[in-house]
């Protein structure tokens, strides 16, 4: 009679997290306050144009290092 009784309860706790309203972000007042969804949009964005950045820096570095290798092999001839 115990297990049956643990188990109702268990059902009724289970179905009760289950049923309960979707939390919403909290809102404290502040203006700059977003929604969660927005926050990651804009982390991302933030990630992609750092991306682009160091995407930038390796055709340089590229460049750079062929440069200095023809000057390099210039000069021992």
């Amino acid at each position: 009679m115990t297990i049956l009784r643990s188990m109702i309860a268990a059902l009724v706790l289970a179905s009760s997290l289950f049923l309960a309203p979707l939390a919403t972000y909290a809102d404290d007042g502040n203006a700059t306050a977003k929604h969660p969804a927005i926050q990651q949009a804009d982390a991302q964005r933030e990630k992609e144009a750092n991306r682009k950045r160091y995407l930038l820096v390796f055709p340089a570095a590229v460049i750079g290092i062929t440069v200095a290798l023809i000057i390099i092999t210039r000069r021992r001839k």
